[in-house]
């Protein structure tokens, strides 16, 4: 079966979007302990992300085989604060982005990542951010392969 990446389709892709929050999650809950892993947050947190997709020109994509859902990225559109140029304040954002552990080195990433990308140059928009978590090194060295590089850096204490 070939690979393909599609706009979610809700609510069919529900219980797929809702797997893949509870397991970035999970993973992330790995090195970072802030992280819910209650069962109402997949539900709760997806909500939000469609709104932010209906609300900011996002897409929720998902990649797919045949029926199965193997991972999904949303993105949406936000702006940089007054600091920045007008014309550049308005940028892509990649919120979430997840594969399922027994598709990853398939490329599902990379093939999401485009979808976003592709996404964000038909609305003409020059640049776009993406987030991982510092101790996530394989997202790390995904996004570096896939050409995005540092732009900030956020450091943190804990109280």
């Amino acid at each position: 079966m070939s690979l393909r990446i599609r706009d979610a389709e809700l609510p069919r892709d529900k219980p797929a979007l809702l797997r893949f929050i509870a397991g970035l999650n999970a993973f992330e809950a790995k090195f970072e302990t802030n992280r819910r892993l209650d069962d109402a947050f997949p539900a709760e947190f997806l909500t939000e992300l469609v709104e932010r997709a209906k609300t900011r020109q996002g897409r929720l994509f998902v990649a797919a085989e045949g029926d199965g859902p193997l991972g999904w990225a949303m993105c949406y559109v936000e702006q940089h604060e007054a600091f920045v140029r007008p014309a550049l304040r308005d940028y892509g954002y990649i919120a979430e982005m997840y594969v399922e552990e027994a598709a990853r080195g398939r490329h599902v990433g990379r093939m999401l990542l485009k979808s976003c990308e592709d996404h964000f140059r038909a609305l003409k928009l020059t640049n776009i951010v993406i987030g991982a978590l510092n101790a996530n090194d394989r997202a790390m060295r995904a996004y570096r392969a896939a050409g995005y590089a540092d732009y900030a850096v956020n450091l943190r204490k804990l109280l």
